[in-house]
């Protein structure tokens, strides 16, 4: 994660980012959750973009790997359990 979450850039749990949306943005628990789908989403495009940039840009395979692996690591930490 790249922004500070309770003062660590961990990946924060499904409670934390829960009670960020419902405290933060006033989101209801329901639309936290909603907006939470979302970025799961989102994380799942992008991976797939990232992938195929991999496939085209050898010099590129261990970062982009990497990257891949963080988001997979933090949607099944963060959001999967949302």
């Amino acid at each position: 994660m790249a922004l500070t979450l309770n003062g660590t850039t961990k990946w924060s749990s499904a409670k934390e980012l829960q009670r960020l949306g419902e405290t933060r943005i006033g989101g209801t628990p329901a639309r936290v959750r909603q907006i939470h789908k979302r970025i799961e989403a989102a994380i799942a495009d992008t991976s797939k973009e990232l992938e195929a940039y991999i496939k085209a840009h050898a010099e590129f395979i261990e970062i982009g790997n990497r990257m891949l692996q963080q988001w997979e690591q933090g949607v099944a930490f963060s959001l999967k359990a949302a």
